[in-house]
């Protein structure tokens, strides 16, 4: 593998010098989100044909980071979720179902410069929109705002 105009490329025998379609962080991303993949799923979400879905879930399992959980169907094995892990991979997919949940309840609301503003990050998460309404009258009628 190398780099032409900042894009990793890799030697395919067929057809030469090709772009790297997913890097194994991405596919180990992917099976985590889906926890348990195929072939054809790898060949649609990254444009792989056949073979190269095969060969990269080979690869991946010759690494130790997906086992086989029944005919052509694989997941993630300790050592994947360790690389996840240690990518911060995890810890943002966390933050993001956090950020939904507490957008689902409607825990969105944060006031900032007299403006009550939606939550940008899970940290800024702190109010619900009633909350916030409470918390500007209260400095209105302080005189802060």
């Amino acid at each position: 593998m190398f780099m032409v105009n900042h894009q990793q490329m890799h030697y395919d025998r067929h057809r030469g010098w090709q772009p790297v379609k997913a890097k194994k962080i991405d596919v180990l991303e992917f099976i985590y989100d889906r926890q348990v993949v195929s072939s054809h799923d790898l060949m649609e979400q990254f444009g792989y044909t056949y073979s190269s879905a095969r060969c990269r879930l080979c690869q991946l399992r010759k690494e130790g980071f997906i086992q086989q959980v029944t005919t052509g169907r694989w997941c993630l094995t300790n050592r994947g979720y360790d690389k996840l892990d240690y990518r911060g991979v995890i810890k943002r997919k966390e933050d993001e179902k956090e950020r939904i949940k507490r957008q689902a309840e409607g825990r969105v609301w944060f006031v900032d410069d007299s403006r009550i503003r939606m939550a940008k990050n899970v940290s800024e998460m702190l109010l619900t929109f009633d909350e916030a309404m409470r918390a500007v009258r209260k400095l209105e009628e302080e005189g802060l705002l």
